[in-house]
Formats: C-alpha cells, structure tokens, sequence
C-alpha cells in the first residue's frame, strides 16, 4: 500500500509553495487578516506591495474579464437556447447534455489545473484554458450533428474549468480572502450583465442566422481574450516591480511526481459522470428495474465514497486533499454549496423548456425570462458582498435569512404561482435572481472561512468540484423526472398503444412534432410535459429544506458556542 499522504506535505496537489508558505509564516498565520493572499507572496505584503498588487489587478483586469465574458456569454446562450437547438438537432429528450457535457467535464478537469499549477505556473495553465476554450467554440461552430455538438462542448468545458479556477486565485492572490467577496460581486456583475443581453441576443442570431451563428461570434470573443492575456503578461514582464511575482512564475515540469495519481483520476471520472449517465439512461434506454440501471444507480454513490477514501488513505499524491474536509462547519457548508448551486440550475434549466411547453405556439416572455433572473443576480451579490465585507450582519444570519427566501421562490414555481412565461411575473424571476446572487457572495467566503488557511487551495478546488457536480446533478434529475413522468402521463391519456408510442418518441426528438397531432391530442401530450415538469420541482423544494436546516443549524451551533458576541460580528477565517 502506499503510504498516506494526509500527513505528509501537500507537494503535488494544487501549489508546493503553499506549504512552505504555512511553515515560514506559522507564527503569523495565527492573526490572519483579511489582506492575507490565497497564493504566497514573494516578499510582505506592506503599503508599497499592496499599491503594487492592486496596480497587477489593473493589468490583469482586462485579461480576466476577457475569459470571465465569452464563457458567460455562452452560457446563457445555451442556457437560453439549448431546448430548442436539442429539438433541431432530433435530439429533444437529450437535451440536458447540450449543457451538461461540458458542466461534466468542467468538474473532472477543475483538479488537473490545480494539480499542474505548481509545475507549471499560473501563466501557462492559463493560455491552456483560454486556448482550449476557444478551440473547443470552434469546433462547435463546424459542428453538423448532435454528437459532434456534444464533442466540441467537451473540449469546451476543458477550457471553462480553468477559466474559472485561475480568475478567482489571481484575484484572491491580490485582493486576499475577505475582499474576495466584493470582487467575486463585482465579477458577478460582468457575467449577469453579459448573460442579460447573450440571452436574447443569440436567441435572436438564432433564429434568424441559424446557431452557427451564434457560437461564430463566441470564438471572435475567445480569440481576442487570448490576444487579451496575452497583452497582459507581456505588461506585467515590462515592469521591473512585478518581476517576482507569482503569476510570472512558470514552476518546475521537472518535479512532477514520476508516478501520476491515475486511480484518483479514474475514481474521479466514475464519480461524477456514473450517477449522471444512470438518470440519463433511465426509462430512456434502460427501464428502472434493469440490472444494468440498477447497478449503475448503486455504484454511482459508492464511488464517490471510494474515490474520497482512495485519495485520503492511499494515494501518495493525490487528484485533491481530503483533509480539510472531515470538519462539521466545513461539511455543513459544502452540502449548501451543492444544494443552492443545485436548486439554481435547476430552476433555471426548465425555465426555457417550462415556457416553451406552457405557451406553445403562441407569444411569450421566453427570451427574458432568463434574463429577469441574471439580472436580480448581481444585485444580490453586490449586497452580500457589501454586507460580509462591511461586517453588518453575521455570514450565518445571512445564509438563513437567504435560505428561508430561496425555499419560498421554490415553493412559488412548485405551486405554479411563478408564470416565468409572462412578463407580468418578471419581478419575481428578479427576485429568485437576488436570493442566488446573495448566496454567491456567502459561500464561497463561509466555505474558507471554514478551513484552515494553508488548505485553502485544496479547498477552493473541491469548492468548485462539488459547486459544478451540484449543478450537473440538478439538470440530471430534473430532465429525467420530467422525462418518466411525462411518458406516464401520455400513456394515461391516450393509451398503450404504438401510436401513442410514436407520438412519444417523436416528441421526445422534436417537440415541435405535436403540431401534426389533432388538438385533443396536442393537448394531452404538452400537459403531459407540464406536469412532468411540475413534479420535478420536488428536488429544488427537497434541496431548499436541507439548505434552510443546515443555516439554521450553523447558527444554533454559533449562538451556543459565542453567546457573547454581539450581532453585527461576523464569522473571521479559522486559522
């Protein structure tokens, strides 16, 4: 057996330095304060670094925001149009791969760019994600078929994994932890802004160039972010002042450990992607009670325990360090990344199918519906930033406050008191949009704040990790529900018979297929769907209920244990 490595340095699993960094500045680490960077800096951080660091953010703004814009200005295209391009493509009961292809890919790949950062720096890694990411939208512009689509989102999740991952650590690396917050809002902003006019935008390039179109002028995007970070570094090697830092650092390729984690890696792919394929199979190509369903159904969560077991006791070096995890306060807040980040892509991954079901063939609010929620998003992350870093409410009344809001929109959409396909209803897509920004803000500051300082790197990985398997697994769930209960619903009003199974296989491709059906049967296939849909709305409500204990929980545990602090203190990272 190998020898364990949770006890040994961190060497090999997101960044050496880090642990050098822990043992030098032991002493120190003990007062931590909120400048306290996520990477080490070459020298300390005095008045002079710090005007030279926020001078760095200045040059490598540009290329930042330049990544953060194409990979949201696809998202909400797709987010926007992904039922619909599924239906041209004769693929509509797949459709959720359209988006999760590259979500799944995006979770596996997140720990490669932390595991070669060390070995190959920040500046690498990042032309990689860039490069790979715009590759990734080409491919899918030339892309003829519904496989070949899903292909090129794979390359283009390989891409967005890292995007995300490098933004926030040259940020943190900058600005430090507890600003982190106010920056993680104002990135919120440029996503939200740019999701509020991709959405219409390319659905309106859609429908009048065809989707190539739309994804064409993505890879013009992705083309100039490159040229972008580009520009950057070539700055940033220009002055002197900036010659030690961090992110010019290109690491040491020749101190890869001989021996990659392979098993990790493989654990990690079966992990994620069995549970996915196994909703995705289900009284789809498979039955429920096929052996081959259930197996898969039961291997998925044994490979998650066997992969975080693998890499906690056995692994030399590990895809990522489990050690921080096995803390109350840090698991109680990564279960509420993966129910939040769960509930909103789910809500928003039925929202354009809901609309297109609900107001089929006729006029409807479905270009901006989606665009009503991305627009309450950075409202309410500017405010959850303002407040965490301000120190006006304490992080742990705000998650409560939030849950308890968040389960109420739930329960709106479930008892269909939510109509996202009128406008009238706009505010209160606004609304669920402000409640997911709040959280934006809370989780990831209460998700370091729960861990040790020289495990934040590790925990950064596995908060994205789990922030996109929640995700994935949201979309999974509810496109099968909606799948099974709508077959069960067609069946019921127009009987067991091979037309009828004709009228669900061709709906299942191509909903638009209904307008050849008479009326009566038109009718009951698209309320067959409405109910399918409706009934999916258990896992949100199900996930709300577990986020609201968990907040109301943290703050029983924090009143009990600091009865004496006064209201407006809030949570400071553990040390």
């Amino acid at each position: 057996m190998a020898a364990t490595h949770h006890n040994a340095r961190p060497e090999g699993t997101f960044l050496s330095a880090v642990a050098d960094h822990a043992q030098i500045d032991e002493t120190s680490s003990n007062n931590l304060n909120e400048q306290d960077p996520l990477l080490p800096l070459s020298s300390p951080r005095d008045e002079a670094s710090t005007a030279s660091e926020n001078g760095l953010l200045w040059l490598m703004g540009p290329a930042l925001l330049a990544g953060i814009f194409v990979k949201a200005f696809d998202i909400a295209f797709l987010a926007t149009s992904y039922s619909r391009l599924a239906s041209d493509l004769q693929h509509f009961k797949d459709a959720s791969w359209v988006m999760l292809t590259a979500s799944i890919c995006s979770a596996i790949f997140v720990p490669v760019y932390s595991y070669f950062l060390a070995y190959h720096g920040i500046k690498r890694m990042m032309f990689i994600a860039y490069g790979s990411f715009a590759f990734g939208l080409t491919l899918c512009t030339i892309s003829t078929s519904f496989w070949q689509l899903l292909g090129s989102r794979f390359v283009v999740g390989f891409g967005s994994s890292g995007i995300t991952l490098l933004s926030m650590i040259v940020i943190n690396e900058i600005v430090g932890v507890k600003q982190l917050a106010i920056w993680e809002s104002f990135v919120t902003c440029i996503e939200m802004g740019t999701s509020m006019a991709a959405g219409p935008l390319g659905a309106w390039m859609y429908r009048s160039f065809g989707w190539h179109s739309a994804f064409l002028l993505e890879v013009l995007f992705a083309v100039t972010g490159v040229v972008v970070l580009h520009w950057s570094f070539k700055k940033i090697a220009c002055h002197a002042r900036y010659s030690q830092s961090t992110l010019l650092k290109h690491g040491d390729p020749s101190q890869l450990p001989s021996h990659a984690d392979g098993g990790g890696w493989l654990l990690l792919i079966l992990a994620v992607t069995t549970p996915l394929v196994a909703f995705t199979l289900g009284d789809n190509i498979l039955r429920w009670t096929d052996p081959l369903e259930v197996a898969l159904l039961i291997l998925g969560p044994l490979f998650m325990v066997t992969f975080v077991v693998y890499e906690l006791k056995i692994a030399s070096f590990p895809v990522i360090d489990m050690t921080p995890i096995f803390t109350k306060k840090y698991l109680s807040v990564l279960f509420q990344v993966f129910g939040v980040i769960s509930i909103l892509n789910s809500i928003v991954f039925i929202i354009p199918p809901y609309i297109q079901v609900r107001a089929f063939g006729g006029p409807s609010f479905e270009d901006w519906a989606l665009t009503c929620v991305f627009l309450g998003f950075p409202i309410g992350a500017i405010s959850g930033g303002y407040l965490i870093k301000n120190n006006i409410l304490p992080v742990q009344r705000i998650m409560l406050a939030n849950a308890m809001a968040l389960g109420a929109c739930c329960s709106l959409f479930a008892m269909r008191l939510i109509k996202p396909e009128v406008a009238q209803h706009a505010p209160l897509l606004v609304v669920f949009g402000i409640s997911t920004g709040l959280w934006q803000s809370c989780l990831l500051y209460a998700t370091l704040s729960s861990t040790e300082k020289k495990w934040w790197p590790q925990t950064l990985a596995l908060y994205y990790l789990i922030e996109t398997f929640g995700a994935d697994l949201g979309m999974a769930l509810m496109s099968t529900i909606t799948r099974s209960v709508a077959k069960i619903g067609i069946r019921s009003s127009l009987g067991d018979s091979k037309t009828t199974e004709r009228i669900i296989l061709d709906a299942m491709r191509d909903l638009k297929s209904v307008r050849r059906l008479n009326a009566g049967a038109r009718t009951a296939v698209l309320v067959a769907f409405e109910n399918g849909m409706h009934t999916a709305f258990f896992v949100p409500c199900s996930l709300a209920a577990m986020v609201i204990i968990l907040a109301a929980a943290m703050n029983i545990k924090h009143l009990d244990k600091n009865p004496e602090r006064s209201d407006n203190e809030a949570i400071t990272p553990t040390n």
